[in-house]
């Protein structure tokens, strides 16, 4: 009878305490980035932000960051947007899910189908003033989640916010009793926008040799053969 009640209480603590993190690390991408650039909107407490105000409040922002993210300003609303690419696991989860996420295809435009960029309003303006959005904030495995209203599931900020962000983010959107977040496999712990870096040269070829006389190894470009491997003297 123990065993069963330990059984019964793990299982509802599990249920209560874990939290729906996408595993898909380009759905964080865009959602996440989405509520990130809308949480910094925010932040920033302007009615005509841009996205150069706006970085102050991330850490090591790639260099193309400026050409993946976008602001726009209506009469009586701020959008952000993400670009989504062309061949990105995220767009099924996009077309699914973005009625209900009221992410669209242009800013106050209808629900996103499958343009360039997904965007989503960051804020209304009332009487000339900012009136944010609604939703969560929770921080777990060193970053912070968003999630929004009425949606289960919880999107990692991209790119990451600086510690003095993510203490505003938390004071005024922390829901009550946190759930434990777990970062998705494979999400950089830089930006999940970062460029692949080409690889450095360990070592080059102690000498290269060039000749007449050919082997099994040797490159042949027209009447020169190349050696690519090295000479080795014997002692």
């Amino acid at each position: 009878m123990k065993k069963f009640f330990a059984v019964l209480i793990f299982v509802l603590y599990s249920g209560s305490a874990f939290a729906v993190v996408e595993s898909d690390v380009e759905i964080h991408k865009v959602v996440g980035g989405l509520y990130s650039l809308s949480a910094a909107v925010e932040l920033n407490a302007k009615t005509n932000p841009t996205t150069a105000q706006l970085q102050k409040y991330f850490e090591n922002l790639p260099q193309n960051w400026f050409e993946l993210v976008k602001i726009s300003k209506t009469k009586k609303s701020i959008w952000v947007g993400i670009a989504v690419e062309k061949n990105s696991t995220a767009r099924k989860y996009l077309r699914s899910n973005s009625e209900k996420l009221k992410i669209t295809s242009e800013p106050d435009g209808y629900a996103w189908l499958g343009e360039d960029f997904a965007w989503l309003k960051a804020a209304d303006i009332v009487k000339g003033k900012l009136k944010p959005i609604s939703f969560g904030a929770a921080e777990g495995d060193g970053t912070i989640f968003f999630r929004a209203d009425d949606f289960d599931a919880w999107w990692e900020a991209n790119p990451k916010f600086n510690s003095e962000a993510s203490k505003e983010i938390l004071k005024k959107h922390e829901v009550d009793d946190s759930p434990i977040l777990q970062r998705p496999s494979g999400s950089s712990r830089v930006s999940i926008y970062d460029s692949v870096k080409p690889n450095t040269v360990i070592k080059v070829p102690d000498e290269i040799h060039m000749g007449g006389k050919g082997n099994s190894f040797d490159v042949s470009v027209g009447d020169v053969i190349f050696n690519p491997i090295p000479t080795r003297r014997n002692n």
